[in-house]
């Protein structure tokens, strides 16, 4: 029974460590007591406050200058002219990124700001004999911007393609054209990164870069997380964002910001005995925690802490997790004691991430008496039929 009693002891998972991600993971006790850790240019485990240095890269002043809003296909704009009724109304730009009014034939529009428009339109009005330069009073005002497509990739924890500034039902019926301009702020290149899973803690804030039509500007929004300015730039349909790496495991951007997600999903496993009692009504289902929750803090959530110390203080967790960079399954053993009285506990105490999972394991002594009670289910039966088996029983 003593043998069987250990026979469910836990040894702890080898993993790769090729790329250390996350150093709070990454991080063992060595047989002296101290920690092991072998990244010389990215923060020590348990720092709850590491931002890496810029990369270096300046930041495209030209950027500047796509400040304004720019038309994309499904934009809504009115035209009016004075004196002539039969060429206002509101009109849409097509797919293919043009809009077509009375006489002129299409005109392109994608990627245009409002005065340029205005100012494209009066001409094909003029080069088409319908109106002269000094007759012409033309009015171009914004409607309601359409959601756009744009794609993301690098540092981000769903790149591809996504769709922002999504307009509901409601919001697309007649009645949403009885005015004029709109402030599409789910167009800009916050919204995008957040479309994308938010930017992963390795991210480089300082070399965002967004390409459109060849032409490529880089962007510093490390100023999201340290609130200085940061050069933000509204995107049109087909723009594409590149997040650079930073090579390290940024903490401080392990929070809720404008370019990261607010709470992550993660999955819980908590059936210990102290958990029982919450088990038919807490199943193995996943939950939501605010992002920047540490693997102690979901044991808590998990009802994995506390109970009899005598009988539940040598349990066991594990952490199962997708490395979001190499996209590996990585699986760190942690004692639960161990974390909740380690003085150095942040140092052992990793972020967890999108899509975790929280697996815990009960005590030995819990798992011994288990054990005996095993024994007890099989020995008691087998002594009564011995004993219905005796000479002189019926």
């Amino acid at each position: 029974m003593l043998g069987l009693g250990g026979c469910s002891a836990l040894n702890p998972p080898a993993n790769s460590n090729k790329a250390l991600y996350d150093p709070e993971k990454s991080a063992v006790r060595s047989r002296l007591g101290g920690l092991s850790y072998s990244s010389k240019t990215c923060a020590v485990p348990g720092n709850a406050t590491f931002i890496a240095p810029a990369s270096g890269l300046k930041s495209s002043k030209a950027a500047l200058q796509h400040l304004t809003m720019r038309y994309s296909p499904g934009d809504r704009f009115n035209v009016f002219v004075f004196g002539a009724p039969e060429f206002a109304g509101d009109y849409a730009i097509n797919a293919d990124g043009t809009v077509v009014l009375p006489f002129t034939g299409p005109v392109e529009a994608l990627g245009l700001t409002n005065s340029e428009l205005s100012k494209r339109i009066e001409t094909k009005l003029i080069e088409g004999g319908i109106f002269t330069r000094e007759a012409i009073r033309l009015s171009l005002r914004p409607v309601q911007y359409a959601p756009i497509n744009v794609s993301v990739a690098g540092a981000v924890f769903v790149p591809g393609r996504h769709s922002i500034n999504t307009i509901r039902d409601a919001d697309k019926q007649d009645r949403a054209l009885n005015k004029f301009g709109d402030s599409p702020m789910e167009r800009f290149l916050g919204a995008a990164l957040r479309a994308a899973g938010g930017v992963r803690p390795d991210a480089d804030l300082s070399n965002i870069k967004v390409t459109r039509n060849g032409r490529t500007f880089t962007l510093d929004w490390r100023g999201a997380i340290t609130g200085a300015a940061v050069d933000d730039m509204p995107l049109i349909e087909g723009d594409h964002v590149e997040v650079g790496e930073s090579g390290c495991f940024q903490s401080a951007l392990v929070r809720p910001s404008q370019i990261t997600v607010g709470g992550i999903r993660i999955f819980n496993s908590n059936l210990t005995s102290p958990a029982l009692s919450a088990a038919p009504t807490n199943p193995q289902f996943n939950n939501s925690v605010p992002y920047g929750t540490r693997f102690l803090q979901g044991l808590v959530q998990a009802n994995c802490v506390g109970g009899t110390a005598g009988t539940n203080a040598s349990r066991y967790a594990v952490l199962i997790s997708r490395n979001p960079k190499t996209r590996e399954t990585e699986v760190v053993q942690r004692s639960i004691e161990d974390l909740v009285r380690s003085p150095d506990r942040d140092a052992l105490n990793p972020y967890l991430m999108p899509d975790d999972a929280i697996a815990c394991y009960d005590s030995t002594v819990t798992e011994f008496r288990d054990v005996l009670s095993i024994f007890q289910s099989v020995l008691v039966p087998a002594t009564q039929l011995k004993g219905l088996g005796a000479p002189g029983t019926k």
